[in-house]
């Protein structure tokens, strides 16, 4: 894997911060995936959960801008202390999505969250981690079990009237058109009709886990001045992270120090240099690769 480049990386620059993400739970998760890009796992001591008070703050910063989405993510963000008021605080302010894998989604919190998000006028959006419409393969990723407890999160959240996304690591590279089927079948058996809004088909992050256990970048996987491409779609063109220890450009790279542009959103670079792997990643998927993709009506 390059760690480092012969030459001097193509850059994005913020155009309009819309998207702001708030990584909750440092690198603590109730699941250990083998294709977590961020290495997540339970029991996790290094837990750096952030706090009510850095939140604040990065919401006050952010009124300058016209944030359309806020995206709660981890680890696995219900796993947060303050997950109930960190929402309540969120949704003040727009459309709020919780990237989940849904296990800790019991009827009664299903039945909770959607009393708190009637109290607002913005969205709560559920985007949940579901890596295969077999239980096999999923458990495979995600572990023993896992495939059950995340269906039952889906069908709590769709009695109480959610719409989740359904959020698809594709390990196994099958045709988007494969998953599509499988996944809409699945959910149909519930009386749930995915739309192709409800799915955001992701291909892997090779770093973290997943560079472990199955397959790390290529040499030749980076982003040149030949390859960068149109960059006004990547994520980090329109995306700020908020992580325990600073401003990121991308959720993926909250480990990799190169991914870091400042302290806090009014004293972080607007620029941002293509130098790690995954970027390779994201331009190949010439669209935003983690935001949600309601442009194009799907995701």
């Amino acid at each position: 894997m390059l760690t480092q480049l012969s030459f001097k990386a193509p850059h994005v620059e913020l155009k309009n911060l819309r998207n702001l993400w708030f990584h909750l739970t440092g690198l603590s998760c109730n699941l250990k995936c083998k294709h977590c890009y961020l290495g997540c796992f339970p029991n996790n001591k290094a837990r750096s959960f952030l706090t009510m008070d850095k939140i604040k703050t990065a919401l006050e910063e952010s009124k300058k801008y016209k944030i359309e989405e806020i995206y709660l993510t981890g680890g696995e963000p219900l796993l947060h202390p303050d997950i109930n008021n960190i929402i309540r605080l969120t949704l003040k302010h727009t459309n709020v999505t919780i990237l989940t894998n849904g296990t800790l989604i019991n009827d009664k919190k299903a039945r909770f969250l959607r009393h708190i998000e009637q109290d607002f006028d913005n969205e709560l959006i559920f985007r949940v981690s579901l890596d295969h419409y077999t239980e096999e393969k999923n458990d495979e990723i995600r572990g023993k079990g896992s495939f059950k407890k995340i269906l039952s999160g889906i069908d709590n959240l769709i009695r109480y009237g959610f719409n989740p996304i359904i959020s698809v690591v594709n390990i196994w590279e099958e045709s988007h058109d494969s998953l599509k089927q499988g996944f809409f079948d699945l959910l149909k058996k519930k009386g749930f009709e995915l739309e192709e809004i409800n799915l955001k088909i992701i291909p892997p992050i090779k770093i973290g886990e997943y560079s472990k256990n199955i397959q790390s970048y290529e040499e030749n996987e980076y982003v040149s001045n030949s390859n960068v491409g149109n960059t006004d779609k990547l994520d980090c063109a329109n995306t700020r992270v908020l992580a325990d220890n600073g401003i990121y450009a991308c959720p993926a790279l909250v480990n990799d120090p190169r991914g870091k542009v400042g302290s806090s959103l009014i004293n972080s670079s607007e620029k941002f240099f293509l130098e790690p792997n995954i970027c390779y990643t994201c331009q190949s998927n010439k669209t935003g690769l983690l935001n949600n993709n309601w442009s194009n009506g799907t995701n």
